[in-house]
């Protein structure tokens, strides 16, 4: 045979044999291609899920509501501000304390450290009933001239039902122990007085959203 006709043999089937391994070669990184593809899509997928959850998480976050007084570090305005009591006893019949104890234990007071208060009393919320005189507390072996019934309005809410309450407070120890009762100036407590008071009680319940039925 011709030399000339077997190279031209020899060149067809290894064009043949070329063309069977790229097609190979082809197929397989074809399918390779396809799997990163899928992946990709699959990576894209997980990211709008986590765009959807950031969104979700900041609408959480941006929830429109009213802000803690602690939040905006506002100082309270009724820092330093009272509504006072006091029921001054007779000379001649000062009570003891065990007789105070008695009725007030009987209208959830406690007593503790020298003074009693409110069973609301714990953060500043209730209110406290003190020894009128020096040094504002009181002791087991003297009789007590001055009681002072004291409502802190810092940081309190329901006001107008605490103030009420102590009212009503006084009144009691007043009568059990015929006792004076006086507004903050030690003047006698007037009608007139009281409506002030429930005034302003009703004012800081108006300012801290607490309203009483």
């Amino acid at each position: 045979m011709n030399p000339l006709y077997q190279y031209i043999i020899y060149a067809i089937f290894a064009l043949i044999l070329l063309g069977i391994i790229s097609y190979k070669l082809y197929k397989i990184y074809q399918e390779r291609g396809n799997i990163k593809l899928s992946k990709n899509l699959g990576g894209s997928f997980n990211f709008f899920k986590k765009e959807e959850s950031v969104e979700t998480i900041e609408e959480e976050v941006n929830e429109v509501r009213i802000p803690k007084q602690a939040e905006l570090k506002l100082t309270d305005e009724n820092e330093g501000k009272f509504i006072v009591l006091h029921l001054a006893a007779k000379l001649d019949n000062q009570p003891e304390l065990d007789l105070i104890k008695q009725k007030l234990s009987v209208n959830d007071l406690v007593y503790k450290d020298g003074y009693f208060e409110s069973a609301d009393s714990s953060n500043h919320k209730g209110f406290k009933i003190l020894n009128g005189e020096q040094p504002g507390r009181f002791s087991e072996n003297m009789a007590i001239s001055l009681m002072t019934i004291v409502l802190h309005l810092k940081g309190q809410r329901n006001v107008t039902k605490t103030f009420d309450q102590m009212l009503s407070i006084g009144r009691k120890i007043s009568e059990a122990f015929e006792m004076k009762l006086l507004d903050d100036d030690f003047n006698s407590l007037s009608e007139q007085t009281i409506s002030n008071y429930k005034d302003t009680a009703s004012k800081v319940d108006l300012k801290t959203g607490s309203y009483v039925s």
